[in-house]
């Protein structure tokens, strides 16, 4: 695992976010390598953001999205983080259209 996943997934199961999952995308998209998906109550992901931001060097960060909301997004160039509460997650089915691409163990090396 790169060390900027293994520092982000730490930062999340720190929060306790749930089914935590990783989608390899290197060979689809000119924009990122990955995307990694949880699911997390308000609290828990605004406590994941910030834990994520203190946890990365700045240079590692672009830009973050929502507080507060059923969706937030974190940029991290390479790596896109999207935490989102159960509902929003149903609804855009992430893990659906990209199940193709989700690495099952992600203690595997990337």
């Amino acid at each position: 695992m790169t060390p900027k996943i293994h520092k982000i997934i730490e930062q999340l199961e720190q929060v306790k976010a749930k089914d935590i999952k990783i989608f390899n995308l290197k060979d689809v998209s000119p924009f990122y390598d990955y995307f990694i998906v949880a699911t997390a109550t308000e609290r828990q992901s605004n406590a994941a953001i910030n834990y994520i931001k203190k946890a990365l060097d700045e240079n590692e960060i672009k830009h973050s999205e929502g507080k507060g909301g059923s969706w937030l997004l974190m940029d991290c160039y390479d790596v896109i983080v999207h935490i989102f509460d159960e509902s929003a997650r149903q609804f855009y089915q992430f893990d659906e259209r990209l199940m193709e691409y989700v690495i099952d163990d992600i203690s595997a090396n990337l």
